[in-house]
């Protein structure tokens, strides 16, 4: 996934792994969708994001729940890595949305599995053009509704 130039000694990624689960990534479609930012869940949900020229973005985790994870490395007695999330407080929309997903999940097993399957029928080619700072399909094909957001009243910035 990392080529190395020999002669500049430049190393170039052509494709980035994430580590995110089919629980994880359940979560974050719901926490897209919740946040107004529905035009997400359609790279959100794939195997692939090539909304980058540069580099690919590939969820190579995404068939494997949270559960299952912890299951395999119990069963082969690795040591559970845990890596540290952020600042999120049991109050915000991403919190919630886990929580919702785990209770789901713990109740009908196959939450996750109905919610990536779902998402996943989503039609690209039915889309918008692109949002001018996050490749993310608009109808106006200006700035989605989170960079909008993000960059209120900064349609004139020299790198948008």
């Amino acid at each position: 996934a990392v080529v190395s130039t020999q002669s500049t000694g430049v190393t170039q990624a052509r494709a980035i792994l994430t580590p995110h689960t089919s629980s994880e990534i359940a979560a974050q479609l719901l926490e897209c969708v919740a946040t107004g930012l529905g035009a997400a869940i359609l790279y959100q949900c794939g195997y692939l994001d090539r909304r980058s020229e540069e580099v690919t973005f590939v969820q190579c985790m995404r068939e494997v729940t949270t559960k299952e994870c912890v299951f395999y490395n119990r069963g082969r007695s690795l040591p559970i890595l845990t890596l540290p999330q952020g600042h999120t407080s049991e109050g915000t929309i991403s919190h919630l949305a886990e929580s919702f997903i785990a209770g789901l999940q713990g109740e009908f097993n196959s939450t996750v599995s109905t919610v990536l399957r779902t998402a996943s029928k989503l039609d690209p080619s039915r889309t918008g053009e692109g949002c001018r700072a996050c490749q993310l399909p608009c109808a106006e094909g200006t700035l989605c509704h989170g960079c909008a957001i993000v960059f209120d009243g900064a349609d004139d910035l020299p790198f948008l």
